[in-house]
Protein backbone atom coordinates (compact mmCIF):
# COMPACT_ATOMS: atom_id res chain seq x y z
CA UNK A 1 0.00 0.00 0.00
CA UNK A 2 1.37 3.44 -1.02
CA UNK A 3 0.69 6.45 1.23
CA UNK A 4 2.45 9.33 3.02
CA UNK A 5 3.50 9.52 6.66
CA UNK A 6 4.94 12.29 8.78
CA UNK A 7 8.71 12.21 9.17
CA UNK A 8 8.24 12.07 12.96
CA UNK A 9 6.32 8.78 12.59
CA UNK A 10 9.28 6.96 11.02
CA UNK A 11 12.07 4.99 12.72
CA UNK A 12 15.07 3.21 11.17
CA UNK A 13 14.33 -0.54 11.24
CA UNK A 14 16.72 -2.91 13.04
CA UNK A 15 15.82 -5.42 10.30
CA UNK A 16 17.66 -3.43 7.64
CA UNK A 17 20.31 -5.89 6.47
CA UNK A 18 22.90 -3.19 5.85
CA UNK A 19 24.55 -2.57 9.25
CA UNK A 20 27.77 -0.98 8.02
CA UNK A 21 27.47 2.81 8.40
CA UNK A 22 26.58 4.38 5.04
CA UNK A 23 28.48 7.29 3.53
CA UNK A 24 27.48 10.33 1.43
CA UNK A 25 24.48 11.29 3.60
CA UNK A 26 25.21 15.03 3.46
CA UNK A 27 25.40 15.02 -0.34
CA UNK A 28 22.15 13.05 -0.53
CA UNK A 29 20.48 15.53 1.85
CA UNK A 30 21.52 18.42 -0.41
CA UNK A 31 20.11 16.57 -3.42
CA UNK A 32 16.76 15.91 -1.70
CA UNK A 33 16.57 19.56 -0.66
CA UNK A 34 17.17 20.64 -4.24
CA UNK A 35 15.00 18.13 -6.10
CA UNK A 36 12.69 16.58 -3.51
CA UNK A 37 12.25 12.91 -2.57
CA UNK A 38 11.58 11.09 -5.83
CA UNK A 39 11.51 7.49 -4.47
CA UNK A 40 9.27 5.98 -1.81
CA UNK A 41 10.65 4.52 1.40
CA UNK A 42 9.78 0.95 2.36
CA UNK A 43 8.24 0.61 5.83
CA UNK A 44 6.36 -1.89 7.97
CA UNK A 45 4.18 -1.26 11.02
CA UNK A 46 5.03 -2.75 14.40
CA UNK A 47 3.79 -1.74 17.88
CA UNK A 48 2.17 1.42 16.53
CA UNK A 49 5.33 2.69 14.85
CA UNK A 50 6.45 2.65 11.22
CA UNK A 51 9.92 1.21 10.63
CA UNK A 52 12.02 2.00 7.54
CA UNK A 53 13.50 -1.20 6.12
CA UNK A 54 14.32 0.08 2.60
CA UNK A 55 15.68 3.55 1.95
CA UNK A 56 17.74 3.94 5.11
CA UNK A 57 20.14 6.43 3.49
CA UNK A 58 17.22 8.61 2.31
CA UNK A 59 15.68 8.48 5.79
CA UNK A 60 19.00 9.57 7.34
CA UNK A 61 19.24 12.40 4.80
CA UNK A 62 15.72 13.56 5.73
CA UNK A 63 16.61 13.40 9.41
CA UNK A 64 19.70 15.53 8.68
CA UNK A 65 17.50 18.08 6.87
CA UNK A 66 15.24 18.19 9.94
CA UNK A 67 18.27 18.88 12.17
CA UNK A 68 19.25 21.67 9.78
CA UNK A 69 15.64 22.94 10.13
CA UNK A 70 15.15 22.73 6.39
CA UNK A 71 12.10 20.46 6.92
CA UNK A 72 9.84 19.94 9.95
CA UNK A 73 8.81 16.81 11.82
CA UNK A 74 5.51 16.95 9.93
CA UNK A 75 7.23 16.69 6.53
CA UNK A 76 5.17 14.23 4.42
CA UNK A 77 7.22 11.23 3.31
CA UNK A 78 5.91 8.93 0.53
CA UNK A 79 6.10 5.30 1.69
CA UNK A 80 5.13 1.77 0.65
CA UNK A 81 3.83 -0.26 3.62
CA UNK A 82 4.69 -4.01 3.74
CA UNK A 83 4.30 -6.65 6.41
CA UNK A 84 7.33 -7.45 8.61
CA UNK A 85 8.08 -10.88 7.11
CA UNK A 86 8.24 -9.45 3.60
CA UNK A 87 10.40 -6.56 4.81
CA UNK A 88 13.43 -8.79 5.53
CA UNK A 89 13.45 -10.23 2.02
CA UNK A 90 12.88 -6.88 0.31
CA UNK A 91 15.66 -5.28 2.34
CA UNK A 92 18.07 -7.94 1.12
CA UNK A 93 16.89 -7.55 -2.49
CA UNK A 94 17.48 -3.80 -2.37
CA UNK A 95 20.93 -4.07 -0.87
CA UNK A 96 22.22 -6.96 -2.99
CA UNK A 97 21.45 -4.89 -6.07
CA UNK A 98 23.72 -2.13 -4.76
CA UNK A 99 27.52 -2.15 -4.77
CA UNK A 100 29.84 -2.54 -1.79
CA UNK A 101 27.45 -4.42 0.47
CA UNK A 102 29.58 -5.76 3.33
CA UNK A 103 29.56 -9.59 3.64
CA UNK A 104 28.55 -9.23 7.29
CA UNK A 105 25.28 -7.65 6.16
CA UNK A 106 24.53 -10.60 3.88
CA UNK A 107 25.38 -13.02 6.71
CA UNK A 108 22.83 -11.35 9.01
CA UNK A 109 20.20 -11.16 6.30
CA UNK A 110 20.50 -14.80 5.27
CA UNK A 111 20.32 -15.87 8.92
CA UNK A 112 17.12 -13.83 9.35
CA UNK A 113 15.57 -15.36 6.25
CA UNK A 114 16.41 -18.82 7.58
CA UNK A 115 15.37 -18.26 11.21
CA UNK A 116 12.43 -15.88 10.79
CA UNK A 117 11.37 -16.56 7.22
CA UNK A 118 11.76 -20.33 7.33
CA UNK A 119 13.80 -20.39 4.10
CA UNK A 120 16.42 -23.08 3.45
CA UNK A 121 19.82 -22.41 1.89
CA UNK A 122 18.45 -23.75 -1.41
CA UNK A 123 15.44 -21.39 -1.18
CA UNK A 124 17.63 -18.36 -0.50
CA UNK A 125 20.02 -19.29 -3.30
CA UNK A 126 17.20 -19.69 -5.82
CA UNK A 127 15.49 -16.46 -4.72
CA UNK A 128 18.56 -14.21 -5.04
CA UNK A 129 20.54 -15.93 -7.79
CA UNK A 130 23.38 -17.26 -5.65
CA UNK A 131 24.81 -20.76 -5.57
CA UNK A 132 23.67 -22.96 -2.70
CA UNK A 133 27.30 -23.35 -1.63
CA UNK A 134 27.73 -19.56 -1.37
CA UNK A 135 24.63 -19.22 0.78
CA UNK A 136 25.70 -22.17 2.98
CA UNK A 137 29.07 -20.55 3.60
CA UNK A 138 27.50 -17.24 4.59
CA UNK A 139 25.08 -19.05 6.88
CA UNK A 140 28.10 -20.78 8.45
CA UNK A 141 29.58 -17.35 9.19
CA UNK A 142 26.35 -16.63 11.03
CA UNK A 143 27.52 -19.14 13.67
CA UNK A 144 30.16 -16.65 14.83
CA UNK A 145 29.79 -15.21 18.31
CA UNK A 146 27.87 -11.88 18.15
CA UNK A 147 30.94 -9.94 19.27
CA UNK A 148 33.02 -11.53 16.51
CA UNK A 149 30.34 -10.88 13.91
CA UNK A 150 30.37 -7.21 14.92
CA UNK A 151 34.16 -7.17 14.64
CA UNK A 152 33.85 -8.77 11.21
CA UNK A 153 31.41 -6.06 10.11
CA UNK A 154 33.87 -3.44 11.39
CA UNK A 155 36.72 -5.13 9.43
CA UNK A 156 38.59 -5.87 12.66
CA UNK A 157 38.44 -9.52 11.61
CA UNK A 158 39.29 -10.40 8.02
CA UNK A 159 37.22 -12.75 5.87
CA UNK A 160 39.71 -15.66 6.01
CA UNK A 161 40.09 -15.39 9.80
CA UNK A 162 36.29 -15.26 10.18
CA UNK A 163 35.98 -18.38 8.03
CA UNK A 164 38.60 -20.17 10.15
CA UNK A 165 36.71 -19.30 13.35
CA UNK A 166 33.67 -21.24 12.10
CA UNK A 167 35.64 -24.47 12.58
CA UNK A 168 34.06 -24.42 16.06
CA UNK A 169 30.46 -23.60 16.93
CA UNK A 170 31.44 -22.92 20.54
CA UNK A 171 31.36 -19.12 20.91
CA UNK A 172 33.74 -19.16 23.87
CA UNK A 173 36.25 -21.24 21.88
CA UNK A 174 35.92 -18.87 18.91
CA UNK A 175 36.60 -15.81 21.07
CA UNK A 176 39.54 -17.50 22.81
CA UNK A 177 41.05 -18.51 19.45
CA UNK A 178 40.75 -14.96 18.11
CA UNK A 179 42.26 -13.47 21.27
CA UNK A 180 45.21 -15.90 21.10
CA UNK A 181 45.81 -15.89 17.35
CA UNK A 182 44.57 -12.51 16.16
CA UNK A 183 43.84 -12.28 12.45
CA UNK A 184 45.88 -15.36 11.45
CA UNK A 185 43.62 -17.96 9.72
CA UNK A 186 46.28 -20.70 9.88
CA UNK A 187 46.90 -20.20 13.61
CA UNK A 188 43.16 -20.10 14.33
CA UNK A 189 42.56 -23.36 12.46
CA UNK A 190 45.46 -25.01 14.29
CA UNK A 191 44.12 -23.94 17.70
CA UNK A 192 40.54 -25.03 16.95
CA UNK A 193 41.57 -28.37 15.43
CA UNK A 194 44.61 -29.19 17.56
CA UNK A 195 43.01 -32.42 18.78
CA UNK A 196 41.64 -33.35 15.37
CA UNK A 197 43.14 -34.97 12.26
CA UNK A 198 42.83 -33.62 8.73
CA UNK A 199 40.87 -35.87 6.41
CA UNK A 200 43.67 -35.62 3.84
CA UNK A 201 46.25 -36.86 6.37
CA UNK A 202 47.92 -40.12 5.40
CA UNK A 203 46.57 -42.00 8.45
CA UNK A 204 42.98 -40.97 7.68
CA UNK A 205 43.30 -41.86 3.98
CA UNK A 206 44.74 -45.24 5.01
CA UNK A 207 41.67 -46.03 7.13
CA UNK A 208 39.15 -44.38 4.81
CA UNK A 209 36.07 -42.28 5.50
CA UNK A 210 33.64 -45.20 5.31
CA UNK A 211 35.51 -47.30 7.90
CA UNK A 212 35.97 -44.30 10.20
CA UNK A 213 32.27 -43.34 10.11
CA UNK A 214 31.20 -46.98 10.41
CA UNK A 215 33.15 -47.12 13.68
CA UNK A 216 31.23 -44.11 15.00
CA UNK A 217 33.68 -41.35 14.04
CA UNK A 218 32.41 -37.88 13.14
CA UNK A 219 33.80 -35.19 10.84
CA UNK A 220 33.96 -31.41 11.20
CA UNK A 221 33.51 -30.03 7.70
CA UNK A 222 35.48 -26.98 6.62
CA UNK A 223 33.16 -25.24 4.17
CA UNK A 224 35.87 -22.72 3.37
CA UNK A 225 38.71 -25.19 2.76
CA UNK A 226 39.35 -28.29 0.74
CA UNK A 227 39.39 -30.68 3.67
CA UNK A 228 37.64 -31.61 6.89
CA UNK A 229 38.78 -32.82 10.29
CA UNK A 230 38.25 -36.13 12.05
CA UNK A 231 36.91 -35.33 15.52
CA UNK A 232 38.11 -38.54 17.21
CA UNK A 233 41.88 -39.03 16.77
CA UNK A 234 41.91 -41.78 19.41
CA UNK A 235 39.41 -43.82 17.38
CA UNK A 236 41.45 -43.14 14.23
CA UNK A 237 44.63 -44.39 15.95
CA UNK A 238 42.81 -47.56 16.99
CA UNK A 239 41.59 -48.17 13.42
CA UNK A 240 45.09 -47.60 12.02
CA UNK A 241 46.59 -50.00 14.58
CA UNK A 242 43.93 -52.64 13.89
CA UNK A 243 44.47 -52.46 10.13
CA UNK A 244 48.26 -52.62 10.52
CA UNK A 245 47.91 -55.58 12.90
CA UNK A 246 45.93 -57.42 10.24
CA UNK A 247 48.63 -56.69 7.67
CA UNK A 248 51.30 -57.87 10.11
CA UNK A 249 49.44 -61.13 10.73
CA UNK A 250 49.18 -61.76 6.99
CA UNK A 251 52.93 -61.37 6.42
CA UNK A 252 53.78 -63.46 9.48
CA UNK A 253 51.55 -66.22 8.12
CA UNK A 254 53.55 -66.11 4.86
CA UNK A 255 56.70 -67.03 6.81
CA UNK A 256 58.82 -63.85 6.64
CA UNK A 257 61.77 -63.84 9.05
CA UNK A 258 61.24 -60.19 10.03
CA UNK A 259 57.92 -58.36 9.75
CA UNK A 260 57.66 -54.66 10.54
CA UNK A 261 54.55 -52.50 10.22
CA UNK A 262 54.50 -48.79 11.03
CA UNK A 263 52.47 -45.67 10.46
CA UNK A 264 55.58 -43.98 9.01
CA UNK A 265 58.68 -45.16 7.17
CA UNK A 266 61.51 -46.23 9.51
CA UNK A 267 64.41 -43.79 9.32
CA UNK A 268 66.81 -46.43 7.94
CA UNK A 269 64.44 -47.99 5.41
CA UNK A 270 66.57 -47.00 2.41
CA UNK A 271 69.73 -48.54 3.87
CA UNK A 272 68.29 -52.08 3.87
CA UNK A 273 68.71 -52.88 0.21
CA UNK A 274 66.13 -54.64 -1.97
CA UNK A 275 64.85 -58.18 -2.29
CA UNK A 276 63.25 -58.86 -5.67
CA UNK A 277 60.66 -61.59 -6.22
CA UNK A 278 61.61 -64.46 -8.48
CA UNK A 279 59.91 -64.97 -11.85
CA UNK A 280 58.56 -68.37 -12.87
CA UNK A 281 57.44 -69.74 -16.21
CA UNK A 282 53.74 -69.80 -17.10
CA UNK A 283 51.93 -73.11 -16.68
CA UNK A 284 50.32 -74.75 -19.70
CA UNK A 285 46.91 -73.52 -18.60
CA UNK A 286 48.18 -69.94 -18.05
CA UNK A 287 49.98 -69.95 -21.40
CA UNK A 288 46.76 -71.00 -23.14
CA UNK A 289 44.82 -68.23 -21.40
CA UNK A 290 47.39 -65.63 -22.43
CA UNK A 291 47.33 -66.83 -26.06
CA UNK A 292 43.53 -66.52 -26.15
CA UNK A 293 43.61 -63.04 -24.57
CA UNK A 294 46.29 -61.86 -27.01
CA UNK A 295 44.18 -63.04 -29.94
CA UNK A 296 41.14 -61.09 -28.68
CA UNK A 297 43.25 -57.97 -28.12
CA UNK A 298 44.74 -58.21 -31.64
CA UNK A 299 41.24 -58.52 -33.10
CA UNK A 300 40.10 -55.34 -31.31
CA UNK A 301 43.22 -53.49 -32.44
CA UNK A 302 42.51 -54.51 -36.02
CA UNK A 303 39.05 -52.99 -35.66
CA UNK A 304 40.53 -49.79 -34.23
CA UNK A 305 38.96 -50.49 -30.82
CA UNK A 306 42.17 -50.75 -28.80
CA UNK A 307 40.98 -47.93 -26.51
CA UNK A 308 37.55 -49.45 -25.83
CA UNK A 309 36.29 -50.72 -22.47
CA UNK A 310 36.40 -54.28 -23.82
CA UNK A 311 40.09 -53.91 -24.61
CA UNK A 312 40.80 -52.43 -21.16
CA UNK A 313 39.08 -55.40 -19.52
CA UNK A 314 41.18 -57.84 -21.57
CA UNK A 315 44.40 -56.07 -20.58
CA UNK A 316 43.38 -56.23 -16.91
CA UNK A 317 42.82 -59.99 -17.19
CA UNK A 318 46.21 -60.40 -18.82
CA UNK A 319 47.97 -58.31 -16.13
CA UNK A 320 46.27 -60.35 -13.40
CA UNK A 321 47.78 -63.55 -14.84
CA UNK A 322 51.29 -62.18 -15.49
CA UNK A 323 51.54 -60.55 -12.05
CA UNK A 324 51.23 -64.02 -10.58
CA UNK A 325 54.48 -65.05 -12.29
CA UNK A 326 56.47 -62.91 -9.81
CA UNK A 327 56.47 -64.15 -6.23
CA UNK A 328 58.80 -64.52 -3.26
CA UNK A 329 59.90 -68.07 -2.62
CA UNK A 330 59.73 -69.84 0.73
CA UNK A 331 63.54 -69.58 0.95
CA UNK A 332 63.43 -65.82 0.36
CA UNK A 333 60.78 -65.31 3.04
CA UNK A 334 62.64 -67.52 5.52
CA UNK A 335 65.68 -65.24 5.34
CA UNK A 336 63.99 -62.00 4.36
CA UNK A 337 62.37 -59.00 5.92
CA UNK A 338 59.28 -57.08 4.90
CA UNK A 339 58.33 -53.62 6.12
CA UNK A 340 54.86 -52.18 5.50
CA UNK A 341 54.22 -48.51 6.26
CA UNK A 342 51.71 -45.86 5.34
CA UNK A 343 52.71 -43.71 2.39
CA UNK A 344 52.17 -39.98 1.98
CA UNK A 345 48.77 -40.42 0.31
CA UNK A 346 47.57 -43.17 2.63
CA UNK A 347 48.66 -46.06 0.43
CA UNK A 348 50.49 -49.08 1.85
CA UNK A 349 54.17 -49.06 0.92
CA UNK A 350 56.14 -52.33 1.03
CA UNK A 351 59.89 -52.82 1.24
CA UNK A 352 61.55 -56.28 1.11
CA UNK A 353 65.17 -57.00 1.96
CA UNK A 354 67.48 -59.89 2.71
CA UNK A 355 68.36 -60.24 6.38
CA UNK A 356 72.13 -60.53 6.75
CA UNK A 357 72.70 -59.39 10.32
CA UNK A 358 69.86 -58.69 12.69
CA UNK A 359 70.29 -55.34 14.42
CA UNK A 360 68.54 -55.54 17.79
CA UNK A 361 66.71 -52.37 18.75
CA UNK A 362 64.36 -51.41 21.53
CA UNK A 363 61.02 -50.50 20.00
CA UNK A 364 59.71 -47.05 20.90
CA UNK A 365 56.46 -47.74 22.70
CA UNK A 366 53.83 -45.02 22.81
CA UNK A 367 53.51 -45.36 26.58
CA UNK A 368 53.13 -42.63 29.14
CA UNK A 369 52.00 -39.22 27.95
CA UNK A 370 54.28 -38.91 24.89
CA UNK A 371 53.40 -40.17 21.41
CA UNK A 372 56.22 -41.39 19.15
CA UNK A 373 55.96 -38.20 17.06
CA UNK A 374 56.50 -36.04 20.17
CA UNK A 375 59.41 -38.24 21.31
CA UNK A 376 61.00 -37.58 17.90
CA UNK A 377 60.61 -33.80 18.36
CA UNK A 378 62.01 -33.83 21.90
CA UNK A 379 65.03 -35.98 21.10
CA UNK A 380 65.68 -33.82 18.02
CA UNK A 381 65.74 -30.78 20.32
CA UNK A 382 68.18 -32.60 22.60
CA UNK A 383 70.29 -33.42 19.52
CA UNK A 384 70.40 -29.74 18.57
CA UNK A 385 71.60 -28.86 22.06
CA UNK A 386 74.27 -31.58 21.94
CA UNK A 387 75.47 -30.21 18.62
CA UNK A 388 75.84 -26.76 20.18
CA UNK A 389 77.91 -28.19 23.03
CA UNK A 390 80.20 -30.21 20.75
CA UNK A 391 80.68 -27.24 18.43
CA UNK A 392 82.01 -25.29 21.42
CA UNK A 393 84.46 -28.06 22.48
CA UNK A 394 86.99 -28.77 19.70
CA UNK A 395 88.91 -31.34 21.74
CA UNK A 396 85.75 -33.37 22.27
CA UNK A 397 84.86 -33.03 18.57
CA UNK A 398 88.24 -34.52 17.66
CA UNK A 399 87.58 -37.46 19.99
CA UNK A 400 84.16 -38.03 18.41
CA UNK A 401 85.65 -37.87 14.92
CA UNK A 402 88.26 -40.45 15.85
CA UNK A 403 85.63 -42.62 17.56
CA UNK A 404 83.37 -42.62 14.50
CA UNK A 405 86.15 -43.27 11.98
CA UNK A 406 87.70 -46.01 14.15
CA UNK A 407 84.32 -47.72 14.52
CA UNK A 408 83.80 -47.73 10.75
CA UNK A 409 87.33 -48.41 9.48
CA UNK A 410 88.73 -50.67 12.21
CA UNK A 411 85.63 -52.31 13.69
CA UNK A 412 83.54 -52.55 10.47
CA UNK A 413 80.48 -50.94 12.06
CA UNK A 414 77.86 -49.29 9.85
CA UNK A 415 77.68 -45.52 10.08
CA UNK A 416 73.92 -45.55 10.64
CA UNK A 417 74.50 -47.24 14.02
CA UNK A 418 76.73 -44.39 15.20
CA UNK A 419 75.64 -41.12 16.76
CA UNK A 420 78.12 -39.20 14.59
CA UNK A 421 77.23 -40.38 11.09
CA UNK A 422 80.38 -39.04 9.49
CA UNK A 423 80.21 -39.56 5.71
CA UNK A 424 79.96 -36.53 6.10
CA UNK A 425 76.21 -36.06 6.52
CA UNK A 426 74.40 -32.96 7.81
CA UNK A 427 71.69 -33.90 10.29
CA UNK A 428 68.30 -32.38 9.42
CA UNK A 429 65.76 -31.66 12.12
CA UNK A 430 61.97 -31.70 11.80
CA UNK A 431 61.19 -29.50 14.78
CA UNK A 432 58.71 -26.71 14.12
CA UNK A 433 60.06 -23.20 14.76
CA UNK A 434 57.37 -22.41 17.33
CA UNK A 435 58.69 -25.32 19.44
CA UNK A 436 62.04 -23.48 19.62
CA UNK A 437 60.76 -19.96 20.31
CA UNK A 438 62.46 -18.43 23.33
CA UNK A 439 65.34 -20.93 23.27
CA UNK A 440 69.00 -20.56 22.43
CA UNK A 441 68.82 -23.25 19.77
CA UNK A 442 69.32 -22.48 16.09
CA UNK A 443 70.33 -24.24 12.88
CA UNK A 444 74.00 -25.08 13.36
CA UNK A 445 74.54 -25.53 9.62
CA UNK A 446 73.47 -21.92 8.98
CA UNK A 447 75.74 -20.72 11.79
CA UNK A 448 78.59 -22.71 10.29
CA UNK A 449 78.14 -21.12 6.86
CA UNK A 450 78.04 -17.66 8.40
CA UNK A 451 81.06 -18.24 10.68
CA UNK A 452 83.31 -19.61 7.90
CA UNK A 453 81.89 -17.75 4.91
CA UNK A 454 85.36 -16.49 4.00
CA UNK A 455 86.59 -19.98 3.04
CA UNK A 456 86.43 -19.97 -0.79
CA UNK A 457 85.19 -22.83 -2.95
CA UNK A 458 88.16 -22.43 -5.29
CA UNK A 459 91.36 -22.60 -3.26
CA UNK A 460 89.60 -24.15 -0.27
CA UNK A 461 92.49 -26.45 0.68
CA UNK A 462 95.01 -23.61 0.54
CA UNK A 463 92.77 -21.41 2.70
CA UNK A 464 92.35 -24.14 5.31
CA UNK A 465 96.09 -24.75 5.34
CA UNK A 466 96.63 -21.05 6.05
CA UNK A 467 94.17 -20.95 9.01
CA UNK A 468 95.60 -20.74 12.50
CA UNK A 469 95.23 -23.77 14.76
CA UNK A 470 92.42 -22.29 16.87
CA UNK A 471 90.24 -21.57 13.80
CA UNK A 472 90.94 -25.04 12.44
CA UNK A 473 89.78 -26.60 15.68
CA UNK A 474 86.63 -24.48 15.71
CA UNK A 475 85.89 -25.52 12.12
CA UNK A 476 86.51 -29.17 13.03
CA UNK A 477 84.19 -28.91 16.03
CA UNK A 478 81.37 -27.34 14.02
CA UNK A 479 81.66 -29.83 11.15
CA UNK A 480 81.65 -32.84 13.47
CA UNK A 481 78.76 -31.39 15.47
CA UNK A 482 76.54 -31.04 12.39
CA UNK A 483 76.78 -34.80 11.80
CA UNK A 484 75.62 -35.83 15.31
CA UNK A 485 72.13 -37.26 15.56
CA UNK A 486 70.59 -38.92 18.60
CA UNK A 487 67.00 -38.36 17.48
CA UNK A 488 64.61 -41.24 18.08
CA UNK A 489 62.69 -41.24 14.84
CA UNK A 490 59.00 -42.01 14.77
CA UNK A 491 58.76 -45.83 14.91
CA UNK A 492 62.52 -46.06 14.36
CA UNK A 493 63.55 -47.77 17.60
CA UNK A 494 66.30 -47.09 20.16
CA UNK A 495 69.67 -48.70 19.57
CA UNK A 496 73.43 -48.19 19.56
CA UNK A 497 73.17 -44.78 17.92
CA UNK A 498 71.23 -43.25 20.81
CA UNK A 499 73.46 -44.96 23.38
CA UNK A 500 76.53 -43.41 21.74
CA UNK A 501 74.81 -40.01 21.68
CA UNK A 502 74.28 -40.26 25.43
CA UNK A 503 78.00 -40.91 25.92
CA UNK A 504 78.80 -37.82 23.88
CA UNK A 505 76.23 -35.79 25.85
CA UNK A 506 77.76 -36.90 29.16
CA UNK A 507 81.23 -36.01 27.91
CA UNK A 508 79.99 -32.59 26.78
CA UNK A 509 78.28 -31.95 30.12
CA UNK A 510 75.03 -31.28 28.29
CA UNK A 511 72.31 -29.66 30.40
CA UNK A 512 69.39 -29.18 28.04
CA UNK A 513 67.80 -26.64 30.39
CA UNK A 514 70.59 -24.24 29.46
CA UNK A 515 69.44 -24.43 25.83
CA UNK A 516 65.70 -25.11 25.85
CA UNK A 517 62.71 -25.45 28.15
CA UNK A 518 59.20 -26.37 26.98
CA UNK A 519 57.03 -23.39 26.08
CA UNK A 520 53.28 -23.14 25.67
CA UNK A 521 53.46 -24.51 22.11
CA UNK A 522 54.78 -27.82 23.47
CA UNK A 523 51.84 -28.23 25.86
CA UNK A 524 49.36 -27.14 23.18
CA UNK A 525 50.53 -30.06 21.01
CA UNK A 526 49.84 -32.72 23.66
CA UNK A 527 46.56 -34.57 23.95
CA UNK A 528 44.34 -33.93 26.95
CA UNK A 529 45.04 -37.38 28.41
CA UNK A 530 48.78 -36.71 28.14
CA UNK A 531 48.47 -33.36 29.91
CA UNK A 532 46.52 -34.94 32.76
CA UNK A 533 49.06 -37.75 33.06
CA UNK A 534 51.93 -35.24 33.33
CA UNK A 535 49.99 -33.21 35.89
CA UNK A 536 49.25 -36.33 37.94
CA UNK A 537 52.91 -37.37 37.85
CA UNK A 538 54.31 -33.97 38.81
CA UNK A 539 51.58 -32.47 41.02
CA UNK A 540 49.60 -35.49 42.23
CA UNK A 541 46.44 -37.34 41.29
CA UNK A 542 44.22 -34.81 43.09
CA UNK A 543 45.53 -31.96 40.94
CA UNK A 544 44.85 -33.97 37.78
CA UNK A 545 41.35 -34.96 38.85
CA UNK A 546 40.53 -31.34 39.72
CA UNK A 547 41.49 -30.29 36.18
CA UNK A 548 39.92 -33.23 34.35
CA UNK A 549 36.86 -31.25 33.22
CA UNK A 550 38.81 -28.26 31.90
CA UNK A 551 38.84 -27.54 28.20
CA UNK A 552 41.96 -28.78 26.48
CA UNK A 553 43.31 -25.28 25.70
CA UNK A 554 42.82 -24.08 29.28
CA UNK A 555 44.34 -27.30 30.62
CA UNK A 556 47.48 -26.82 28.47
CA UNK A 557 47.98 -23.35 29.98
CA UNK A 558 47.33 -24.61 33.51
CA UNK A 559 49.83 -27.48 33.23
CA UNK A 560 52.49 -25.13 31.86
CA UNK A 561 51.96 -22.77 34.80
CA UNK A 562 51.97 -25.48 37.49
CA UNK A 563 55.09 -27.42 36.52
CA UNK A 564 58.28 -26.49 38.41
CA UNK A 565 60.93 -24.26 36.85
CA UNK A 566 63.43 -26.31 34.87
CA UNK A 567 61.04 -29.20 34.25
CA UNK A 568 61.82 -31.27 31.15
CA UNK A 569 59.63 -33.94 29.49
CA UNK A 570 61.06 -37.43 30.02
CA UNK A 571 62.14 -38.07 26.38
CA UNK A 572 64.20 -34.86 26.41
CA UNK A 573 66.28 -35.87 29.46
CA UNK A 574 68.25 -38.65 27.75
CA UNK A 575 68.37 -40.37 24.37
CA UNK A 576 68.12 -43.78 26.05
CA UNK A 577 65.77 -43.86 29.06
CA UNK A 578 67.25 -45.01 32.35
CA UNK A 579 63.98 -46.69 33.32
CA UNK A 580 60.85 -47.69 31.48
CA UNK A 581 58.05 -45.19 31.12
CA UNK A 582 54.79 -45.68 32.96
CA UNK A 583 52.52 -48.09 31.10
CA UNK A 584 49.51 -48.04 33.41
CA UNK A 585 46.86 -46.91 30.95
CA UNK A 586 44.28 -47.25 33.71
CA UNK A 587 45.86 -44.41 35.61
CA UNK A 588 45.82 -42.25 32.51
CA UNK A 589 42.20 -42.99 31.76
CA UNK A 590 41.21 -42.31 35.36
CA UNK A 591 41.90 -38.61 35.00
CA UNK A 592 41.23 -38.29 31.27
Amino acid sequence: MTTTLKLSQLRLSPLNVRKVEPTGIEALADDIHAHGLIQNLGVYEDAGKFWVFAGGRRFRALDLLKKRKVVTAAFPVPVIIKDKAEAIELSLVENTQRENMHPADAVTAFAQLRDEGGMSAEDIAARFGYSTGHVAKLLRLGSLAPALLEAFAADTIGMEAAQALTMSEDHAAQIEAFERCGNSPAAIRRILTIEKVRTDASAFCFVGLDAYEAAGGTITRDLFGETGYADDPVLLDELVAAKLDGIRAGFEAEGWKIVEVAAEAPHDIYSRGYLRPETREASDEEAAQLTALDAEIEALEAEGSEDSEDAAALFEQRDAITEGFEAFTDAQRANGGVCAYIGYKGDLVLRHWTVYVERPTAKVEETGPYAASMIERLTAIRTMALQQEVAAQPALALDILLDSMTAQLLHSLHSYNLAADIHPTVTRHTVEQDMLDGSRLADLSAQLVERFADIPTDGRFEAIRAMDEADKMQLLAALVATSINGTIFNHGGIGARQATADKYADAAGLDLRQHWTPGQTFFDRLKKASLLAILADECGEDAAENCAKMKKGDLAVAVNERLPVGWLPEPARRFTPLCEQTTDEGEMSKVA
